[in-house]
């Protein structure tokens, strides 16, 4: 089946709610949601991003699988009310136009939908924190791009493709679906993006560091409400904003490690000369929110070349794989 069935969005909800401690995920999806702190800080831009990607769940209200059932009704809806706005639409600016609350994940992303999926306690190894979901108007125009609220990881459209494959490839050996999930189960995944909107350029390469810098509060809170023991960004722009993210946090040795990370014109080709001179080939260790984490950054998956000497080996011990 392409599609979620209604026993996978509870699963999926459930996978949710195993995180909403105090109501604290419940609040940031409210808070990321109505966020417009993009097109307040950055009016002139031609490039905003579009918020319509993160839905508000209401989990403390979801206790029950018959309240979940009748929550899911709202998700189903969206899903058609989507696909018959995509066909019946000439173009990108239409879709936004008649939007109306509408969403594109059953909650965070659907990366992250697919992870709680499979999520089976609050514990949480290894959480990825990639630059941006996807360009809006690419995603549109390109049908084999477009996701809905319920396509499911069996779909063999865009938002399983490179980035997600050549990850768990490098990481596990094979993308295949049942050793990802089996490894999203055993291990305890949480994946989502610097920036958690649709970005709002038509090329996909000219991102924009200071949208990352708008979504920073809402990634610190989610570091905190997920405690994972490991963190990874993808990508430059992933490494600095998670490394400046880190060094908001009290002193600790790698300090000076952050810092260099954190730097606007950081280059992960530059990530060998940086593990020898501050010895941490075994990971950036440190601590955020008083917890033990190791950060390690990556190249973005999607472009195979340019890999540094044993970034996927110190993954995978880190991991244990």
């Amino acid at each position: 089946m392409e599609k979620y069935s209604s026993s996978e969005i509870s699963q999926i909800i459930n996978g949710y709610h195993s995180l909403d401690c105090n109501g604290d995920l419940s609040s940031l999806f409210q808070s990321v949601s109505h966020c417009n702190k993009c097109v307040s800080t950055y009016p002139d831009r031609l490039d905003l991003p579009k918020n319509v990607l993160v839905r508000s769940i209401p989990l403390s209200n979801l206790s029950t699988e018959e309240k979940i059932g009748k929550y899911s009704i709202r998700i189903k809806r969206d899903d058609t009310f989507l696909r018959n706005l995509f066909k019946n639409s000439s173009n990108s600016d239409d879709v936004i136009a008649n939007l109306g609350s509408a969403k594109f994940a059953i909650g965070l992303l659907p990366w992250l939908d697919r992870c709680m999926l499979f999520r089976r306690s609050k514990n949480t190894k290894l959480m990825v924190i990639g630059i941006d979901y996807k360009h809006f108007p690419v995603f549109y125009n390109n049908s084999n791009d477009h996701n809905f609220p319920l396509d499911g990881y069996s779909k063999r459209n865009n938002i399983w493709g490179p980035t997600w494959k050549r990850f768990w490839k490098n990481l596990i050996g094979t993308s295949n679906d049942r050793s990802v999930n089996d490894f999203l189960k055993e291990k305890g995944v949480f994946i989502t993006n610097s920036m958690l909107c649709f970005g709002g350029s038509d090329k996909p390469e000219s991102h924009f560091y200071g949208y990352l810098e708008c979504c920073q509060n809402h990634i610190e809170e989610l570091i905190r409400i997920v405690e994972p023991e490991i963190i990874v960004s993808f990508g430059n722009f992933g490494c600095r904003n998670v490394a400046t993210i880190l060094r908001k946090q009290r002193p600790n040795k790698n300090n000076l490690i952050l810092k260099r990370l954190s730097e606007k014109k950081i280059r992960l080709k530059e990530m060998e000369s940086i593990m020898t001179k501050y010895d941490c080939r075994e990971g950036i260790m440190l601590e955020y929110n008083s917890q033990p984490i190791v950060f390690w950054p990556l190249y973005q998956p999607a472009r195979p070349i340019n890999r540094y000497d044993g970034d996927y080996e110190v993954l995978k011990r880190l991991v244990g794989v």
